[in-house]
């Protein structure tokens, strides 16, 4: 089941509908405080193990593409980045089990976010004050993969899951296992996951070349535990894939990255006076890709990140419980670009270099190119304290609810060294000092349960997001987009002023939520697309560019109980984003890639151990459009899908699925997707799944 929860303690589950009554006793992890979705202040939306396995997507983007305010970045059937009201990159923060994912996802759409779902057991989509526990710059907000490799509570018995599923458009296949155990007081974990596609084929029966995927990994855990003091645990994860890139050469590229990850995570229970927990995580992720054109790696990235979060909640003072913690993260990044072939990160270091800008720079329209290593080694330390609240209120007259508070500061160094660069492409000696940030972050939030059937929610927020390293610095190709990246190193923070309010109805039939928002940014970081081609490959050239911007729209979710058995359900989102002014030179204010306005109408039915779902979703045509980007057409597609369940023994439930995405086999593009011109929207497809939980 997907849980879209926004409901505080007075819309309580007596008057929810069947499915919201079950909504409220899920627990937010991402919340800091395992909360119930009914203690949450902001709309927070999570699909649980059940909602996973029933879900056709593979990637995180297709797993929560279909939800409101929720798009894909897609790069091809092997990459999905969620993409949250419009928002995308490093505004919206990739996390496994509350850490960062570590990858280069945010870098570019053609990296692929190493947070699998395979095996997962929640899927949570955070925004609001509970964000700034996790890193500042959310300010598109947090999606966090939580499984069960670290257990928290004593494990009694040994329990897992084994699932299988095939798809019949690209001859798809995966395989996930899951096995924990314990005896009270030690815990262990491991899993497993193996996943492969074929080119897959279009609406008009074409085949898309080189968007054949594939992908495996697996984790260890073991943990102590005890409900009086506590846990500490230990994990290690691997996992890696290798996917094609569709294009419009069809040129045989692909990108093959992998990453080992280990974490160690401890929470003291009732430490000291005063202090409920005090929890420790400490995670260190060693990642790596190459991009290759058959046969030839052209392109190396190499990326080792520590990251330490050590978070107090505090006993209530003057009703005011919450968190207050240090978070430090150290990423060091290198990266080669060479046609000859990358074996290894480049190291010039031992070559004279009078500290000069080289001569093997080529001027067109305004800009410098350069064809060598991309960017400079680069180390990015952030040091963050935070400090997030809440405190619930009552009056007799007007209702209850709570408040929310939040506030976060991050000190960010970006320290560059150019020894990757051969001497002839550097920069002079003094663009590459280091660079300082201190992002601040403001929020607050709260509800109001005006009736047992009725909330309101308001949040705002001041935030800040300092740039990245390779937003300043990137000056080169970038094969596996078929692009090149300018580098600026002017940038400065960005700062949205944000307001998000949103009003809940629930009663035993009808559940409905109604959003609006606006986010005023000074100093937008974006991507924009320039009119010039670059002039070694005359590929697309991009450059981060900064101007004041504004974000405004809607979400609408309404499911209404037509008979105990049968239940409708409408939604609908848009967004608008926009620069405040045109750049000089231009009357188009429209930001790149903004996702279109889409709505759903589905007809359930359930009846003992069987579900069926039928749905038509639309996507409105998408015109207004940046500067040099192409306009994307609407598009429906009809799904359907049946499930059902038994009880093979006392502890095994067999579950089976079947779905079919695009009955009507209509054409598509995803506007989101940088690869819309040669990427369409897969056809008809038609998915098997199978699983067994004991």
């Amino acid at each position: 089941m997907l849980y879209r929860i926004f409901l505080a303690g007075a819309v309580a589950a007596g008057t929810a509908s069947q499915a919201s009554a079950v909504e409220l006793d899920t627990v937010v992890v991402s919340s800091g405080d395992d909360s119930s979705l009914a203690d949450v202040a902001q709309p927070v939306l999570v699909l649980d193990q059940q909602a996973l396995a029933k879900n056709p997507g593979d990637t995180l983007g297709t797993l929560l593409e279909q939800q409101p305010g929720i798009s894909n970045a897609s790069f091809g059937p092997g990459v999905g980045r969620p993409v949250l009201r419009g928002m995308s990159g490093s505004r919206v923060k990739m996390m496994i089990n509350g850490h960062d994912s570590a990858d280069l996802s945010a870098m570019s759409s053609d990296h692929a976010p190493m947070a699998e779902a395979a095996n997962a057991s929640q899927v949570e989509v955070i925004q609001g004050p509970a964000t700034l526990l996790f890193g500042g710059g959310a300010i598109g907000g947090v999606v966090n993969v939580i499984d069960n490799k670290i257990a928290r509570q004593p494990v009694n018995k040994t329990e897992g899951r084994v699932s299988a599923k095939v798809d019949s458009n690209a001859s798809s296949r995966q395989l996930n296992a899951e096995l924990n155990g314990g005896n009270g007081e030690f815990a262990w974990h491991i899993s497993g996951f193996d996943k492969s596609t074929d080119d897959y084929k279009a609406a008009d029966s074409k085949t898309v070349n080189n968007s054949d995927t594939s992908g495996k990994g697996f984790s260890l855990g073991v943990s102590r535990t005890s409900a009086e003091t506590g846990f500490i645990g230990f994990s290690v994860s691997q996992s890696e894939y290798d996917y094609g890139v569709p294009n419009e050469k069809d040129e045989q590229t692909r990108v093959r990255p992998e990453q080992i990850r280990y974490d160690l995570k401890s929470s003291w229970l009732n430490p000291f006076a005063g202090i409920i927990s005090w929890d420790n995580e400490l995670s260190f992720n060693d990642y790596e890709h190459d991009e290759l054109t058959k046969p030839t790696v052209e392109g190396l990235f190499d990326q080792e990140t520590w990251e330490y979060n050590s978070r107090l909640r505090h006993q209530a003072i003057w009703g005011w419980q919450g968190h207050l913690g240090l978070h430090l993260s150290q990423q060091l990044m290198q990266l080669c670009h060479d046609h000859a072939g990358c074996s290894k990160i480049p190291d010039y270091s031992s070559q004279s270099w009078n500290g000069f800008k080289g001569g093997a720079f080529t001027q067109r329209g305004g800009f410098e190119f350069a064809h060598n290593t991309p960017m400079p080694e680069t180390k990015t330390t952030d040091i963050g304290y935070f400090l997030v609240e809440k405190r619930d209120w009552q009056n007799d007259s007007l209702g209850n609810g709570n408040f929310e508070l939040g506030a976060r500061v991050d000190f960010r160094t970006i320290a560059s060294d150019p020894k990757t660069i051969a001497p002839s492409s550097r920069q002079d000696e003094s663009y590459y000092d280091d660079k300082y940030f201190a992002p601040l972050t403001l929020s607050f939030a709260s509800t109001w349960n005006i009736s047992p059937q009725q909330r309101w929610a308001i949040s705002v927020a001041r935030a800040q997001r300092a740039p990245d390293a390779q937003e300043m610095f990137w000056n080169g190709d970038h094969h596996a987009t078929f692009s090149y990246q300018l580098d600026n190193p002017e940038l400065k923070e960005e700062t949205a002023y944000t307001l998000d309010i949103n009003w809940t109805y629930a009663s035993e039939q009808l559940f409905t939520l109604i959003s609006a928002y606006r986010y005023q940014f000074d100093d937008y970081i974006y991507n924009d697309l320039k009119a010039v081609k670059d002039p070694y490959h005359g590929n697309a050239v991009y450059r981060y560019e900064q101007a004041d911007a504004e974000f405004y729209g809607g979400e609408i979710t309404s499911e209404y109980a037509l008979t105990e058995q049968w239940h409708v359900l409408v939604q609908a989102d848009y967004v608008s984003a926009q620069l405040t002014k045109a750049v000089a030179g231009s009357s188009n204010k429209n930001l790149p890639r903004t996702p279109p306005a889409t709505a759903l109408l589905q007809l359930g039915w359930h009846h003992n151990q069987w579900q069926a779902e039928v749905e038509n979703r639309w996507s409105l045509a998408q015109n207004k459009t940046a500067a040099e980007e192409t306009a994307a057409a609407a598009y429906q597609h009809v799904n359907a899908r049946v499930n059902y369940s038994m009880m093979l023994a006392t502890d095994y439930e067999w579950q089976l699925g079947l779905q079919v995405t695009n009955l009507f086999d209509a054409p598509g593009r995803n506007h989101v997707s940088y690869l819309k011109q040669f990427a369409p929207l897969p056809g008809r497809n038609i998915s098997l799944s199978t699983s067994i939980q004991f």
